[in-house]
């Protein structure tokens, strides 16, 4: 535990404070000194994000600065939105590492955005609109939009029968598999009626309606769903030079639009609680996100990602391994920065529709046990979806022993961002302890410091199952020197 310091030191009052515990040196970084660590709070954020550092970017790239004052190449091996990269792209070359494709698009959108001229921006937005593509898309699936329309009038008049039993439906995907639906329904019938139709045009089974047939009623409205995939097939017949930037804007896109709470792809909206009864925020809930136009949302995260200021140095952007990345890449790097995701919420259902977005694939869908029963996941997740080893028991103090012996093996000094958890405070534990960490990066380095973040909580999401209270000294940075 981080104990023993006084806030009327004269160490404390600067706004910093140095303690020798076991091996490390513990630094207090308090956030009325650093008040610059709240500039980046406005900073672009391209999807919601659990874990984010965007308030903290300040003091990690000073920690980078002081264990690596060269200025070489910095690589962020656990990239996620780039927040961390796009920072130091400001003064370093950069490469970012991430095994999701999703993390590699964000920043290379992020560190190379697209240069396009307003014609160009009216003209990408015309064809998502109009092209041929989405002129197809949304004959197809016009009698399931036309049916959900009808639904939420209906809701609105207080009639949500067939609101709810358009949201506990299926996919589109499951549908034709396994056919959940029966036909005599008008629901049933707009859904065989939007297949056949998809059939007819050569849009089945496709991976440029990936979203529609995965996702659509589910996730977004049907409408939405058909116009994210539109905005993917005009990314993926543009230019090698935008190409990222586009899919990028339609993930983004997606992550507004999503109709889901706290804005994450975890859990699709259930209409009713546990006990079975409905909910009466329901209809609103729904109306608020499944009435937002796409393409006013399209076009403003296109136009952001053009304005943003693109990084100074050269860019690499990959999606790896870590430890392949620093096995074949690690001669080409200067310091290495480590955000790995510790609990079971990163790298799993929160982002596994972005994923699919972006490889545009058509993957299995992950089964659950359900009172003795085999069934589809809820949330529609990849089968193939990554767990990352810091957030397994058995394997995480090998993952972090792994990480510093790579890293100190081409001498290349650390820093680790770290969140501790406290027994009680409701947060997901992590599954090695902060002094654990310390002791295997001592197995390595010469020198490893600690500064503490003051002040700072990051991102909880709001359903009632997994609310965790924000806390202090939400933030560590472990500082490796060779």
């Amino acid at each position: 535990m981080l104990t023993g310091y006084s806030r009327s030191s004269p160490e404390s009052q600067a706004g910093y404070l140095v303690q020798l515990i076991g091996k490390a040196v513990v630094v207090l970084i308090s956030t009325a000194s650093r008040v610059q660590i709240n500039g980046h709070l406005n900073a672009f954020r391209p999807i919601y994000y659990l874990g984010c550092k965007v308030s903290l970017t300040s003091a990690i790239s000073d920690a980078i600065n002081e264990v690596d004052p060269s200025g070489g190449r910095m690589v962020d091996l656990f990239a996620g939105t780039g927040v961390v990269a796009s920072a130091m792209g400001a003064s370093r070359d950069v490469t970012t590492v991430d095994v999701q494709e999703y993390s590699r698009v964000i920043c290379s959108a992020i560190l190379r955005p697209p240069r396009l001229s307003d014609q160009k921006i009216c003209n990408l937005s015309n064809e998502v609109a109009k092209g041929q593509f989405s002129s197809r898309l949304l004959w197809c699936i016009a009698p399931l939009a036309e049916h959900e329309h009808r639904c939420m009038i209906s809701a609105n008049n207080g009639e949500i029968d067939g609101l709810i039993e358009l949201l506990e439906a299926p996919s589109l995907v499951l549908v034709e598999e396994f056919g959940f639906i029966g036909e005599g329904s008008a629901l049933g019938k707009a859904t065989y009626e939007v297949i056949q139709r998809m059939q007819m045009e050569g849009l089945w089974n496709s991976s440029e309606t990936t979203v529609t047939r995965n996702f659509g009623g589910v996730y977004f409205s049907y409408q939405q769903a058909a116009l994210l995939d539109a905005a993917l097939n005009v990314a993926a017949r543009s230019d090698e030079d935008i190409k990222d930037g586009l899919t990028a804007v339609a993930i983004s896109t997606a992550s507004s639009l999503v109709n889901t709470v706290g804005k994450q792809f975890a859990q699709p909206i259930q209409p009713r609680s546990k006990s079975g009864e409905i909910k009466l925020s329901l209809a609103k809930t729904v109306q608020r996100d499944r009435s937002i136009e796409m393409l006013g949302s399209y076009q403003s995260w296109l136009q952001k990602y053009v304005n943003l200021v693109p990084a100074v140095g050269a860019s690499t952007m990959l999606r790896q391994d870590y430890l392949d990345a620093l096995t074949t890449h690690g001669k080409d790097f200067s310091v290495v920065y480590a955000d790995p995701p510790y609990t079971r919420d990163h790298y799993s259902r929160f982002y596994h529709v972005l994923e699919t977005m972006c490889l545009r694939d058509n993957p299995q869908i992950s089964r659950v046990k359900k009172r003795g029963e085999t069934t589809f996941s809820r949330g529609l997740y990849r089968e193939d979806r990554h767990q990352s080893p810091f957030c397994i028991r058995s394997e995480a103090p090998g993952a972090f022993d792994a990480l510093f012996k790579a890293a100190s093996g081409h001498e290349l000094p650390l820093v680790l961002s770290y969140s501790p958890h406290e027994a009680g405070d409701g947060t997901h534990p992590r599954v090695v302890s902060m002094a654990q960490v310390v002791d295997l990066a001592n197995a390595y380095y010469k020198r490893v410091e600690i500064s503490v973040v003051e002040g700072m909580s990051h991102n909880k999401l709001n359903r009632n199952d997994l609310k965790l209270t924000k806390r202090e000294h939400a933030e560590v940075l472990l500082k490796c020197f060779c």
